[in-house]
């Protein structure tokens, strides 16, 4: 019975507890209106009755420690200590139920208008080629027509162009008499002329800042006076400006930061990176001319602004009209040919607005002035047309080339008509070693193919062939030991036994002949020797034999599937028969591709070719390319297949680069035609790998460059691999990369070289930012170059043609779409006084709720020392522990 009364002390206390937490918090709540006091661990149960049950206990024991104190001291002492500890043990389960007081309010706010300028390069655009209506809308944007009732003629004249008619200069209302009106009306339009031709003479981008920042009463003017305004820039990035520096861009229109892409998403950035973004952001209002150069696709775009939920109101800036212009846009040729060749070159044009007219399109000889161009008409049926040159007759030496067309009627632009590039034409061979198994169909075939190629010196190695003995020793060689390097050069500078070789072919070689220790020498080859390695697939050996060995790091492919195709499909005739290559972009560019002077007749060549019922794919290696796929019968292959089918597949390795080539019977090739294709595909294939290796050697060192033909946004790498012998001489040798200019005599760059932890030890250095043309890059070591015969290499920089001006045309598509879909509206540019009413009277009650936590406040603290210091000073005052 004893214990009983202990728990039920315990029940009643936890009891009396929550009610006084309720009765608190009822008494708070009609004592202060809006203000509340709330438990907040009243909301978890578990925790409520986890707290109950440790403060229940905890009263149990103050009820047994009073029973026994009752026998040492007073009744009324010990139900005054009773009390007192019963009232600590309620302030410390009253605290851990977090008290909390709480209360809201509401706030009115005007909110925030974000407004974003488009200032890419495209913004800097002259419509002189926009239509009457177009002009018309921009010169009232910008107030030149006056008063109101000149503006209302000026509605008036573009809605009858909306609605297909001429506009009528005078109206009868202004002049009721015929031949009066006549007169009136022509010295109007020319009035009207000589106003629009000077109001296109403003970019897209001044005509924005006109409008928003003008002298009077301008855009943000009014929208400030509604709602708290901010102002962005954007391009590839965004910055924050505001009113007064838009001002100065209208004095002096200058902008120092990257421009030649155009990000939308970037004002939107602008829009959540706001110094107030507290304020509750209202609606976005975009200036742009829509042009968006991002990954992202129209939809995609859209969505991600949709997901802002604010309003997106847009106003287009430039013409909708497609400006016509005429763009060289890429200019495809060998860098390197042997003399007798007969080059191949190829130019992409880019149109717009030249639908079914000829042009003529010219290869100048930049060199040879007085010579007279080759020419040849094309017509433009597409977008992006294709024109073929080829050069016969080129003497040995280097030529210096520029494609171009004449610039046309009304042409937007001349500066892109253009492009240079070079050839260097040399009376010398290719060196290449051509190793194999056996004598497998495709080892005799390309055998036979490089032999008959006048600028290729080819030499075979053949481990198993037949030998009866009639002869010292076999016909081919058939040792990998019997190769041995030769000098290579001055400074003894071969370090591998394919030093000399341009190009090394493998088959289906097998380990027991070309061991690991073999593969360790190529891969020297490759990666330090800048030599060019080609992979052949073999059913045998080769690659399969080799998993899980330094192979595996050079083959530009990995995960390897066998095709294989069986069935009465493939006893149909060979041009029925097996999977054909399909070229990828990336390997159309490639003249190594290119079957006919003609590229489209290339193209049905190769969809032509006989089949391959063999063959290993796999997936390209992260920095690989990929040249062509297995196209297989009844296969539905999407771009993202591409690379996980690489048949023919390129990959840099260092200085070098390796060629996989996952077929084993390009002999078929020669179906019907002979020779044709299949000695064509490997002269080229030569060809394309002796272009990859530019250099030169002295007694100190051999230089290369890789690439050696760059863009203008692109890098190159300078190596200097140094002669062993007078590396141990100077070990801590400085050198540099000199770059001259053959055109600009006073342009000189030295670039310092570092040294690389690699065997033998090699010095690069990288080159880039460099304008368009061609640069002479030598190697200066100071003190020994002056005894030195001047070794240099030759860097040619292509012109980048900026993605933003590849089409200038506003994409009023897409900035509808946006307005749409986010619930704002689309507007023209002399439209944009009625935006600032969209924002009237938006204001935006806003219900605040305020919060003090009171279990941590010093008041809490105060009453219960105060508490638990009276319980102990009656304690020590009678005498108690």
């Amino acid at each position: 019975m004893r214990w009983l009364r202990f728990v039920l002390l315990s029940i009643g206390f936890v009891v009396v507890a929550l009610c006084t937490a309720t009765a608190i918090s009822a008494i708070a709540d009609s004592m202060f209106d809006k203000w509340q006091l709330v438990f907040l661990r009243t909301d978890s149960i578990s925790e409520t009755l986890l707290l109950s049950l440790g403060c229940g206990t905890a009263v149990g024991l103050i009820a047994i420690l009073h029973q026994y104190e009752r026998q040492l001291i007073s009744s009324w002492l010990g139900r005054t200590l009773l009390l007192l500890r019963l009232l600590l043990v309620l302030i410390l389960f009253l605290t851990l139920l977090e008290p909390m007081w709480t209360w809201s309010y509401d706030d009115e706010r005007s909110g925030r208008v974000l407004v974003a300028l488009d200032i890419s390069e495209s913004m800097d655009t002259h419509d002189s080629h926009a239509s009457l209506k177009e002009k018309l809308s921009w010169a009232r944007s910008m107030g030149v027509f006056g008063n109101e009732e000149a503006q209302e003629r000026v509605d008036r004249w573009m809605e009858e162009l909306e609605s297909g008619n001429s506009p009528t200069w005078v109206s009868v209302e202004e002049e009721p008499d015929p031949e009066k009106r006549q007169q009136l009306a022509k010295l109007r339009k020319a009035d009207i002329d000589q106003t629009l031709e000077n109001v296109t003479e403003y970019s897209r981008l001044e005509l924005a800042l006109r409008s928003l920042a003008g002298p009077q009463n301008s855009f943000l003017d009014q929208l400030s006076q509604l709602v708290d305004a901010e102002v962005a820039m954007f391009a590839v990035d965004y910055n924050s400006t505001d009113q007064a520096a838009l001002k100065k861009l209208i004095a002096a229109p200058k902008i120092e930061v990257p421009r030649n892409s155009s990000f939308l998403m970037e004002a939107m950035r602008a829009a959540l990176a706001s110094p107030n973004a507290e304020t509750p952001l209202q609606g976005l209002v975009v200036f742009s001319d829509g042009r968006d150069t991002s990954d992202l696709s129209m939809d995609q775009l859209v969505q991600r602004i949709a997901d802002l939920n604010v309003p997106v109101h847009t106003v287009v800036l430039g013409s909708e009209v497609r400006p016509r212009d005429l763009s060289v846009t890429h200019v495809e040729a060998s860098e390197t040919v042997f003399k007798d060749d007969t080059p191949t070159v190829k130019g992409i044009l880019q149109s717009f607005g030249f639908d079914n007219e000829d042009v003529t399109v010219f290869i100048d000889w930049v060199d040879d002035p007085q010579r007279d161009p080759i020419e040849q008409t094309v017509n433009i049926n597409t977008q992006t047309t294709e024109v073929d040159f080829t050069l016969d007759q080129l003497p040995v030496g280097r030529h210096r080339f520029r494609l171009r067309t004449s610039p046309a009627e009304d042409e937007l632009r001349e500066d892109n008509n253009a492009r240079e590039f070079a050839i260097d034409v040399i009376d010398d061979s290719a060196q290449v070693l051509l190793i194999d198994n056996s004598g497998r169909w495709e080892f005799r075939f390309l055998s036979t193919a490089l032999e008959r190629d006048k600028r290729v010196t080819v030499e075979k190695i053949l481990f198993e062939q037949p030998f009866l003995g009639v002869l010292q020793k076999p016909f081919f060689l058939n040792d990998i030991q019997g190769l041995r390097p030769e000098n290579g050069g001055p400074g003894n500078l071969a370090t591998t036994r394919y030093s000399n070789f341009d190009c090394v072919i493998v088959g289906d070689v097998s380990p027991h002949h070309m061991p690991v220790e073999e593969w360790k020498q190529l891969e020297k080859y490759v990666r330090e020797e800048g030599g060019t390695l080609v992979l052949t697939a073999g059913k045998k050996e080769f690659p399969n034999s080799y998993r899980g060995t330094i192979v595996d790091s050079l083959l530009p492919i990995e995960r390897l599937r066998v095709i294989d195709l069986h069935g009465v499909d493939q006893a149909e005739p060979p041009e029925r028969r097996g999977f054909r290559l399909s070229i990828t972009p990336d390997g159309q560019r490639l003249g190594m591709f290119q079957l006919s002077d003609d590229w489209n007749l290339s193209r049905q060549i190769w969809a032509t070719l006989p089949g391959h019922s063999w063959g290993i794919t796999g997936r390209a290696k992260g920095a690989a390319t990929v040249m062509a796929t297995a196209a297989i019968p009844g296969a539905n292959r999407t771009l993202e297949d591409e690379r996980d089918s690489g048949l023919i597949v390129q990959q840099h390795i260092g200085s070098g680069q390796v060629l996989w080539i996952g077929i084993d019977s390009t002999w078929r090739w020669r179906f019907r035609v002979g020779d044709e294709y299949h000695h064509r595909f490997w002269g080229q294939l030569i060809r394309w790998a002796i272009n990859f290796k530019a250099s030169g050697s002295n007694d100190l060192a051999r230089i290369s460059l890789s690439p050696s033909v760059i863009s203008e946004d692109e890098t190159t790498v300078f190596q200097a691999r140094w002669v062993e012998q007078f590396l141990q001489q100077n070990p801590d040798v400085a050198a540099f990369a000199v770059i001259e200019s053959p055109t600009d005599p006073e342009f000189h760059r030295r670039v310092p070289l570092r040294r690389q932890h690699s065997k033998p030890p090699i010095d690069e250095g990288t080159i880039g930012d460099l304008e368009p043309g061609e640069y002479r890059v030598s190697l200066d070591v100071p003190g020994f170059s002056d005894d030195q015969e001047k070794i240099e290499a030759v860097l040619i920089v292509n012109e980048v043609v900026s993605q933003e001006l590849a089409d200038i045309s506003t994409n009023r598509e897409l900035l509808e779409q946006l307005a749409s879909q986010t619930g704002g509206k689309f507007f023209q540019l002399h439209e944009v006084d009625q935006i600032p009413e969209l924002f009237r009277n938006i204001n935006k009650t806003v219900s605040i709720r305020e919060e003090i936590p009171l279990w941590g406040h010093w008041s809490i603290l105060a009453i219960f020392s105060i508490v638990a210091t009276a319980e102990w000073v009656m304690r020590k005052l009678n005498g108690l522990p």
